[in-house]
């Protein structure tokens, strides 16, 4: 098992992937994923999701052709989840107590002018998928034209990276085994839905995937009602790409609790280590994602993320200073029948940035137990994709048409 993870994270850290944070399942649904973000890249769709199925995912994304313009080069991402029993009323004040926390924090932050909030503020304001050289090479310009040599400091990645550790706990990972004979007992509830269950891919409780209902099984106590879950996740992110004169490195914390897996909330910590190679600029910034998850039903959710809602100013070595735009995203799923989910979302949604609102729709349809089918429309762009389980391992792939290049992509998670 450990030579097989070893293994795993070797691959998709030398490997070559456009789009890879953004995972195969959700660019396959055509991007409209805020209300379903149950896998390890809900850092990037919506954080509250990392509450929700618990277990230990770790997932990669190759790209195999024809890259895009965004960024995304090497992506690697780990979530886990655990859950315990727990009243709703304990549940609700313990996330009121964390939130108060990190309210007066992010007061505090603000008072030192580390932080500010992300929306209304003067400036040069990008999307993530963008480049920030053009913005920070002016700077170089303005001073060449003004006569005087450029000044670079230089930023010291050890220094910024140990002041960030003071604000980062330890957590631990733990699935509990509790109702392991009740369990073995009900494992099928999960396989009878399904036109066929194959044989290299069984339901496991400790490691749900996409084709369980966690809701489904007879006896109560092994479901998610009246329990708490707790996750987190860590997502990398390192892109060399010339195409746009940017080196990317992005780090996401990622932290969120969930009641009964009907409510839950989340938040992502975002650490930007960016480079413009041809002038050999470093920049260095940070932001916070906040995100929510209202599942009224097993076949009624609603998503809601609001992105770079606090931040810092990236602040690069020539004195320049740019930052990633606020932006919010909404979206709903519908499960009119077990195997199908229907899904969509409005991203940009308050058209900030003087930028129009996109529209997204996807639709998975699962005929076998470890076999789902998918397309979708970003924004007019039509995307297909499947995913296939193998033992603890699921592949999925993505075809993305329209804006996106025919790009073809495929990742693989992995249910430790």
């Amino acid at each position: 098992m450990k030579k097989a993870i070893i293994l795993f994270i070797i691959i998709f850290i030398t490997s070559k992937a456009s789009l890879a944070i953004y995972s195969p399942r959700a660019m396959g649904m055509g991007e409209a994923f805020t209300a379903i973000a149950d896998d390890a890249y809900a850092a990037y769709w919506n954080p509250a999701g990392f509450a929700v199925n618990p277990g230990i995912d770790l997932a990669g994304t190759y790209q195999m052709n024809n890259r895009n313009q965004a960024v995304g080069d090497n992506a690697l991402a780990l979530k886990g989840c655990f859950e315990i029993g727990m009243d709703p009323f304990a549940w609700i004040i313990g996330v009121g107590a964390v939130s108060l926390f990190a309210y007066d924090g992010a007061v505090y932050l603000a008072d030192q002018g580390v932080v500010k909030k992300g929306w209304g503020r003067e400036g040069d304001k990008y999307a993530k998928e963008e480049s920030m050289a053009e913005g920070v090479k002016e700077k170089d310009e303005e001073a060449k034209a003004s006569g005087t040599e450029p000044v670079h400091q230089s930023i010291s990645r050890k220094v910024a990276a140990t002041e960030a550790l003071k604000h980062i706990g330890e957590g631990t990972i733990f699935v509990g085994k509790k109702y392991a004979k009740v369990i073995a007992q009900e494992m099928d509830q999960q396989g009878r839905h399904y036109f066929y269950v194959s044989p290299w891919f069984r339901p496991n409780y400790y490691r749900p995937t996409i084709w369980d209902d966690r809701y489904d099984y007879v006896a109560v106590e092994i479901t998610p009602m009246d329990k708490a879950q707790f996750g987190g996740g860590i997502t990398i992110l390192s892109d060399q790409n010339a195409s746009i004169d940017q080196d990317t490195n992005w780090y996401s914390f990622s932290l969120a609790s969930g009641w009964g897996e009907i409510a839950a909330l989340g938040a992502n910590l975002n650490i930007y280590d960016l480079r413009i190679p041809s002038i050999n600029i470093k920049g260095l910034g940070a932001g916070l994602d906040v995100g929510g998850l209202l599942r009224i039903s097993n076949k009624l959710m609603f998503g809601i993320t609001a992105k770079e809602l606090l931040t810092t100013d990236i602040k690069w070595e020539n004195g320049a200073i740019t930052r990633y735009q606020t932006q919010v995203n909404m979206g709903i799923g519908l499960k009119p029948i077990r195997q199908v989910l229907v899904a969509a979302d409005v991203h940009n949604l308050f058209g900030q940035n003087a930028q129009e609102a996109t529209m997204h729709y996807g639709i998975e349809v699962k005929p076998v137990y470890g076999l789902a089918l998918r397309a979708g429309l970003s924004d007019n762009s039509k995307t297909a994709g499947l995913s296939l389980g193998i033992g603890q391992l699921i592949i999925d792939y993505a075809y993305l048409g329209g804006t996106f290049n025919r790009t073809q992509m495929i990742g693989a998670t992995w249910k430790i």
